[in-house]
């Protein structure tokens, strides 16, 4: 009920200003305690219940206001807030249905109504906003708790919590009720008729409070909606205008989750209440705020967010107002807020810039757009670069880049293919792969093709333009012409159409016959029937209506020029202008393809660099681009495809996957079905077999067995395969058939039964007619056999062909036939695929072997040996007619021998020269001797697998049955002893035997009998290797090992190179399988590998130090070193053969890894790319094992840093960039930093200094690190000095700073202080007296440090390797008698 009051309510700007008296001010009378709350709030809803109206709270406000300024946290005192909402909310609901009723009438209010329910609505809303921020307040205080106890890991539910159940939903209603209020005119309340101020202030703060407290979800979008209409509602009618820009942006800048509300919120006001002058303003104020405040990364953020978002929804609104975004903005120090600057132009372009009507005006946009986004490709910030380049790539995907633009911005990509930043090369790999799958130009860009096919066009364009040329000639004497022929039509003319004003004809005739009759009647001059003709033309083409409409002079000059058209046509002058157009796009369209496609090409060389790269994103990158590239045909992906498959070998297993699933794509992908399917995918294997190195066949048959094991080459395949081989698909030519069998031996490998399927036809073909036209065909097909044999059988027992055998005979026929064959060019090749057969496929290989020999030696002895006639020629005749096209002689005559020869005297004559020999063939004693080293080795396995195996599973047989008799549990543990042992070498067991001897021994067991069998069989299988093989004086190689070395001894009496090679690849192998021999000769084999000028015999040597350092490694260890001078060698092929070597020794652990290591990395910046890669893989895989990388890295730093070596500070540089980027370990980081600045004083040159600096700076660092170089600053501390050092000190600051934690900041600081201050100039005394003071703390170490550095600047020669080692303080000091000053940096694992 409403009753007359004399008091007028001011909403206060303190609550305490509502308990002070003043005037006719209300006040509030009383403040109650907690404990009279409640009894109050029962008489308020006494009085709410029992009142039609909302007066009651001017006798009850006192109550609701004692609860708002309640400090009570107790469940009681939560309870008195939401009771009170309650009530507030049903009085608020009152206040509008009065409201509604004063305000509605007709009739104007009285004042005394006014002034009461304006008190009325001031008091009520007034609480119930402050009662809703009160209760905002309180859960937020609640959720804090629960926060800090989840984090505390207490578990516990607050309480107050569980009192706000739907509080959500409680304070939606309130916003809708509070709508619905700021509906009525509620400026009438006030007179004159204009809202307080504060009144729609505290109305629009609780809107601005619920944005900054709650997120956006689905449940609540409405709310958010509601709060934006009432503010609508507020600028639109209450003048809020300029306080909403500046309370929004306030928002935005502290709160992150208001950006997407905000942004809904102001597409809402544009939308419904049509208020789009208030975003101009607000996008103003952020631009002026980013400006002062870019740096601030958290503003930055909250505005970007804000943008981004409002960009995605409105696009249309922001457009106009970025420009102004572009020139503002793009230059702000964020990279935040220019990658979104960025994205927000990006999708402008795509929303609205694409359509291909567009105006001139909107070109001008979209192209400057597109300026912004190309010119930031080459962004300082990686990234924005990267940002840029994902903007390009998401256009590219969208058809939005204009054809004018493509080249440009690919062109830009291949060059950030060697940015510094991984993000930004995964970038531009995507950008170059995206532009390339979606190109407008071809599904085949060979720029070979391209450039014929534009040479043809242009062609075509030249005789188009002469002939063009020809006829405008010919209309320029027509034009001429017709001056004089249209003075003599205009009578006739003129005369026609005023007789015959309209004409009407049949469809009789058709233009082109009407054509035909105009030309003879013009010759004629008969202009009148020409006349006619012409008009009957026109009536054909329906322009008779429209040529009636002319005027008389208009109609003749018309009809006039249509004679003249007419009589072009009839002469035959058609101008081909559109054709010629059609040529003029034709050219430009190939120019633009080969522009395209010549940057596209220029990207792989680069790419071949990223396959080797140490970061796993480039190498999947250049994997997926290298095989895009491939299947549209770029020129240069071949290469890329072969250097591919070595990351076959790569221990990460997602390169591997990747390399496997580009081979997929690539050759397995086809639109075809069934056997046409399995035809391409054999033509696409052949073709790239065809055009791989020998070097990849290992890996490409790796990834042939997977394929297999996968079901890519099933049956059909296989099927296609033999077809081609056995030539039975037509048009099959003879090297598609080879490499069909090439392909059959890769797939064998790993599924055997592809060849005992087939064993027949294999056999057939290989000793058939089309074996002995082309040889190669005949080992081959021996190898494809071979792969008969399971691989998955352990015990590797299989039925062998007998000695008798037919297709052994016909084999050995052959290789007869062969031998003695001159011109065979790969007898090496085919020896070896019968001597392989005959071991594993025969029974009694040994004395199948010796058969081949000794029948060998019976035809040279009936051929050669025995035979006077001169006409055999002698073995210097038939060595000058081989050796007439070699250079002249450079080898030495004699090679030394550390040990006298015992040649049996029935082989030589007067001083050990087989005089008899002499009249040989050289390539039959080249052969010869291939076998007897081939020979030697394959039997040499034959003892140490097949036999050992074979005889240890006699042996573990009989011990089987014998434990089967006791019980039933020893049987079952000698099954698996059994299969524990199978399948080992004779060498392996007889290693594994003697480490496990050195162990304390046990009780026996009787498991330790079949070990005991084992270590019998194995040492006899010894035995025989070492004294019967070789040393057995029945034995054939006893009597043939002589003459082998005096070949290798004597290269200026046989000259022969190839005689040569084949004798120490066999002294080599002769080596491998006795140690006695191998020691013995270990000497003249070196001097071999030092004297001879052969690369090839060089290259053997090596590799076969690598094997004897598998079989002897205890015997070949001290020679090791030569190992390593290979690296040195002016030759490529030498030095790729040892590095190749030493990366398996060391990769396999049968090298140890010395200090030679640095010679190794020198090989990083070898003039020989494949060398560098080799390189580059063998240090990124030690940096994989353990410290073995870090103990090393001393030596590396050490030796290569010496001035002796005179390496080039650029290639210095090379080297130690990527071996310190290997180092990723914080703990060895840390000890590396140490050990480089102990370095400093005992460096004797500037460029020392500057190498140990830039080091340094390559090291990433932690707080830790950092202290490191703080701690040893004394070192340095005079050396900052040089411009360069102090350059390096510098890029470690900057480096770290980046990203960097408050912590590490701080130590950053403090370093740079530091620094400064080692370049400010002191007084000489007040130095000395500041470090007589600052030093005395410190150990005596730096004392004697310092001291070293003087008496270096003295002209004093350097610290003695003494007094180096002292200065590793609290350090392990032992070192070798080879320590030198370089040693400071000692090594020693983590």
């Amino acid at each position: 009920m409403e009753e007359e009051h004399d008091f007028q309510f001011i909403l206060p700007l303190n609550p305490t200003d509502l308990v002070n008296s003043c005037g006719d001010q209300y006040y509030v009378k009383e403040v109650y305690s907690n404990k009279e709350i409640p009894e109050k709030l029962l008489e308020c809803k006494s009085k709410l219940n029992h009142s039609k109206d909302a007066f009651y709270i001017f006798e009850t406000f006192d109550t609701f206001f004692s609860i708002i300024e309640s400090s009570g946290t107790d469940a009681g005192s939560i309870k008195n807030l939401m009771r009170a909402f309650d009530l507030l909310y049903v009085t608020v609901d009152k206040l509008r249905t009065g409201l509604s009723e004063t305000l509605g009438s007709k009739e104007p209010p009285s004042n005394q109504t006014r002034n009461s329910h304006l008190n009325l609505s001031k008091m009520t809303l007034y609480l119930q906003v402050n009662l809703v921020k009160k209760i905002d307040t309180v859960l937020q205080r609640a959720m804090r708790d629960q926060q800090l106890n989840v984090q505390k890991k207490r578990g516990k539910q607050s309480e107050t919590l569980e009192q706000y159940p739907d509080w959500d939903v409680k304070r939606g209603n309130f916003l809708v009720q509070l709508f619905n209020v700021l509906q009525l005119p509620l400026e009438r309340l006030w007179s004159p008729p204009v809202a307080e101020e504060d009144f729609i202030s505290m109305l629009c703060d609780i809107c601005y409070r619920t944005l900054e407290l709650s997120p956006l979800r689905n449940d609540n979008r409405h709310i958010f909606n509601t709060i934006f209409q009432i503010l609508g509602t507020c600028i639109k009618r209450f003048n809020q205008a300029m306080t909403f820009p500046a309370r929004i942006l306030q928002i935005l800048r502290g709160t992150e989750h208001a950006a997407v509300t905000v942004a809904n919120g102001i597409l809402t006001l544009h939308e419904e209440y049509g208020i789009s002058s208030v975003f101009s303003i607000l996008i103003k104020s952020i631009v002026e705020a980013l400006k002062l405040d870019s740096a601030d990364t958290t503003v930055s953020k909250h505005f970007s967010a804000f943008l981004l978002e409002f960009s995605n929804i409105a696009p249309g609104l922001i457009i106009p107002h970025l420009s102004k975004l572009g020139e503002e903005l793009l230059d702000c120090q964020s990279h935040m807020l220019r990658n979104t600057v960025l994205q927000i132009i990006a999708d402008a372009v795509i929303s609205d810039l694409t359509a291909e009507d567009l105006s001139e005006e909107m070109k001008e946009v979209r192209n400057e757009f597109l300026d912004h986004l190309y010119d930031h490709i080459l962004d300082v910030s990686a990234h924005v670069r990267s940002k840029a380049l994902h903007i390009w790539v998401h256009l590219k995907t969208q058809h939005a880049i204009p054809l004018n633009y493509l080249s440009k911005v690919v062109a830009a990509a291949v060059g950030r293919l060697e940015d510094k930043s991984s993000l930004v090369r995964k970038a531009a790999m995507q950008l170059i792969k995206s532009t390339l799958e979606s190109n407008p130009f071809s599904s085949k860009l060979s720029l070979e093709e391209l450039l014929q096919k534009h040479k043809a066009e242009v062609e075509i364009m030249e005789k188009l333009t002469e002939h063009l040329e020809a006829e405008r000639k010919k209309e320029e004497e027509f034009n001429e012409q017709w001056g004089d022929t249209a003075q003599e039509m205009l009578p006739h003319i003129e005369k026609h159409l005023t007789e015959f004003p309209s004409l009407e004809f049949d469809k009789e005739e058709t233009d082109e016959e009407l054509l035909e009759k105009i030309l003879p009647l013009l010759r004629a001059k008969d202009y009148k029937k020409v006349f006619i003709l012409v008009r009957k033309i026109d009536f054909l083409a329906g322009n008779h209506e429209a040529a009636a409409a002319l005027k008389f002079e208009e109609r003749v000059v018309y009809f006039l020029a249509l004679l003249k058209s007419y009589h072009l046509l009839a002469a035959g002058l058609q101008l081909n202008n559109e054709e010629m157009v059609k040529q003029i796009k034709t050219v430009q369209f190939l120019k633009d393809s080969i522009e395209f496609t010549t940057i596209v090409t220029d990207a792989y060389p680069k790419l071949q660099d990223l396959l080797m790269s140490k970061t796993n994103t480039d190498v999947l990158e250049a994997v997926d681009l290298f095989t895009t590239g491939y299947m549209f045909g770029i020129c240069g992906t071949d290469a890329g495809m072969q250097k591919m498959l070595m990351l076959v070998w790569s221990s990460d297993k997602e390169k591997r996957d990747a390399v496997s699933e580009a081979y997929r794509r690539v050759l397995f992908t086809t639109d075809l079905q069934a056997r046409a399917h399995a035809i391409r995918v054999v033509q696409n294997l052949s073709k790239f077999l065809a055009i791989i190195d020998y070097g990849h066949y290992l890996s490409l048959e790796t990834l042939m067995a997977e394929w297999v094991h996968s079901g890519e080459i099933d049956s059909a395949v296989i099927q296609v395969l033999f077809e081609r081989f056995t030539l039975k698909l037509e048009g099959t030519t003879s090297s598609e058939a080879r490499l069909a069998l090439e392909l059959l031996i890769m797939a064998s490998k790993a599924k055997h039964s592809i060849v005992t399927a087939n064993t027949a036809i294999i056999e057939d073909i290989a000793v058939g007619e089309r074996a002995r036209r082309e040889p190669r065909l005949f080992a081959s097909c021996l190898r494809l056999l071979l792969n008969g044999i399971d691989a998955n059988n352990n015990a590797k027992y299989y039925k062998r062909h007998s000695t008798d055998a037919e297709f052994v005979k016909q084999v050995k026929r052959f290789f007869f036939d062969c031998f003695f064959h001159q011109k065979l060019k790969d007898f090496d090749g085919m020896a070896t695929s019968v001597f392989e057969y005959i071991y594993r496929m025969c029974q009694s290989p040994d004395v199948l072997s010796q058969e081949l020999l000794k029948e060998l030696l019976k035809r040279f002895y009936k051929n050669w040996l025995v035979s006077a006639s001169s006409e055999s020629g002698d073995v210097d005749l038939d060595a000058d007619k081989e050796n007439e096209n070699e250079p002249p002689l450079t080898q030495p005559t004699t090679i030394p021998y550390s040990q006298s020869l015992a040649i049996p005297q029935t082989q030589t004559q007067g001083g050990g020269s087989p005089s008899p020999g002499g009249r040989m063939p050289v390539f039959m004693v080249s052969r010869f001797v291939f076998c007897i080293g081939y020979m030697t080795i394959k039997e040499m396995i034959f003892l140490d697998m097949d036999v050992y195996n074979n005889m240890k599973y006699r042996e573990e047989l009989t011990a089987q049955q014998e434990k089967d008799t006791r019980t039933k549990e020893a049987g079952r543990k000698a099954a698996q002893q059994l299969r524990r042992t199978l399948n080992v070498s004779a060498m392996e067991v007889r290693k594994r035997l003697s480490n496990s001897a050195a162990e304390p021994q046990q009780e026996p067991d009787e498991d330790l009998v079949g070990a005991t069998a084992e270590d019998n069989i194995a040492e006899e299988i010894h035995a025989i290797c070492e004294d019967m093989l070789m040393y057995d004086p029945n034995g054939l190689l006893h009597w043939l090992t002589p003459v082998i070395i005096d070949i290798c001894k004597k290269p200026g009496e046989y000259r022969d190179p190839k005689l040569q090679q084949a004798a120490t690849l066999t002294l080599a192998r002769l080596m491998s399988v006795s140690s006695r021999f191998c020691e013995s000769n270990m000497s003249f084999l070196m001097n071999i590998l030092n004297l001879t000028n052969n690369i090839t015999i060089k290259c053997n040597t090596v590799v076969g130090l690598s094997d004897l350092t598998f079989r002897f490694p205890n015997i070949i260890e001290p020679w090791t070193g030569y190992f390593y001078v290979q690296l040195h060698e002016t030759n490529t092929e030498l030095r790729l053969t040892a590095i190749k070597m030493l990366s398996h020794l060391i990769l396999n652990e049968m090298i140890r890894v010395k200090a030679q290591i640095s010679d190794m990395a020198l090989c990083i910046v070898d003039e020989n790319e494949e060398i560098q890669n080799i390189t580059k893989e063998f240090f990124k895989e030690i940096a994989n094992k353990s410290n073995i990388l870090y103990n090393v890295l001393p030596d590396i730093i050490s030796r290569l840093g010496d001035t002796n070596l005179r390496l080039e500070e650029p290639k210095y540089r090379i080297i130690m960039a990527y071996i310190l980027g290997l180092i990723q370990k914080d703990r060895q980081i840390e000890t590396l930093v140490e050990k480089l600045c102990l370095r400093f004083p005992v460096a004797r040159v500037e460029r020392q200094w500057r190498d140990i600096a830039y080091c340094l700076s390559l090291l990433s660092y932690n707080e830790r690190s950092l202290n490191k170089l703080l701690d040893n600053m004394q070192h340095y501390r005079d050396k900052v000095q040089n411009d360069e050092v102090y350059q390096s000190f510098r890029l470690i600051i900057s480096n770290t700073n980046k990203l960097a934690k408050p912590e590490l900041k701080a130590a950053v600081t403090e370093f740079e202080t530091r620094l400064n201050e080692c370049l400010a100039v002191k007084d000489p005394s007040a130095e000395a007296a500041d470090s007589s003071q600052t030093d005395e703390p410190r150990s005596a170490n730096r004392t004697r440090a310092v001291a070293a550095n003087k008496k270096k600047k003295g002209g004093r020669k350097p610290t003695p390797p003494s007094a180096a080692r002292r200065t590793a303080r609290g350090r392990r000091t032992a070192r070798s008698p080879q320590t030198s000053s370089d040693d400071t940096l000692s090594s020693d694992s983590d």
